[in-house]
């Protein structure tokens, strides 16, 4: 049974609230929610790439942490998303709480570890609309059972298959999250990121081990050049 933990106002651990201040305040003219994305995740652009961000364990005391300096994919997205979604260094904290945790409850069993429950659980929150509908889009079942300490679990979703790209592309708004589908049996999402929608085509964001990190690409060429099953398009939205 997952523990009575509640919400609290702590700063994360080693939080920069300078460096938050500075980066919400340089984005003072972009006003409408997709420009705050752009802008925000490009003030990342060429910070380090960092693995397993958040460490902790099902054993362990959850540890709330939230870096500016380095990255991993997931944790890129939702700094941004929080940015986008905050006017202060207190709505940013309130923000990434409540999207990387169900209920926002700073817990290890809270923590949205696969990215179909990250998806779901956002979706519940208002914070995000899952744009991957209609009839190009193929399902995908697997055994969720990569993290010790979860229990195994086999869920169904939708995708986009690679070859549904040109016809999908044309749904792509700045701001978007993309979330790569793996074609392994017992996993969802192997890598996330965040796209741009530009004339030459989409533009993709993300922080990543091959380049060691945050960095701007084609998408096409992402796509090409990675193994995947497809890809789960998904719109952050801004709670009025």
């Amino acid at each position: 049974m997952k523990p009575n933990t509640t919400l609290n106002n702590e700063a994360p651990a080693g939080f920069n609230l300078a460096e938050a201040g500075r980066i919400l305040t340089s984005a003072v003219e972009a006003t409408d929610f997709a420009g705050r994305i752009s802008q925000f995740s490009g003030c990342l652009l060429g910070r380090p790439y960092v693995e397993g961000a958040l460490g902790g364990g099902p054993d362990l005391p959850e540890e709330f942490r939230v870096s500016l300096d380095a990255f991993d994919c997931v944790t890129y997205i939702e700094v941004v998303m929080a940015l986008a979604l905050a006017r202060t260094t207190d709505d940013f904290i309130d923000a990434i709480r409540r999207i990387r945790y169900e209920s926002g409850k700073v817990d290890w069993s809270y923590r949205n570890h696969y990215m179909v429950d990250w998806a779901r659980n956002n979706e519940q929150n208002g914070l995000i609309a899952n744009v991957t509908t209609g009839p190009s889009t193929s399902e995908k079942t697997c055994t969720l059972d990569l993290i010790a300490g979860l229990p195994s679990k086999t869920i169904s979703f939708r995708y986009f298959p690679n070859t549904a790209l040109e016809a999908v592309v044309e749904r792509i708004e700045t701001g978007d999250l993309i979330f790569f589908v793996s074609t392994r049996t017992t996993l969802d999402v192997f890598h996330t990121g965040l796209l741009l929608k530009g004339v030459g085509g989409s533009r993709l964001r993300h922080a990543t081990r091959t380049a060691n990190a945050v960095i701007e690409q084609d998408l096409d060429e992402f796509m090409k050049t990675n193994i995947m099953a497809g890809f789960i398009l998904l719109r952050p939205l801004c709670p009025r």
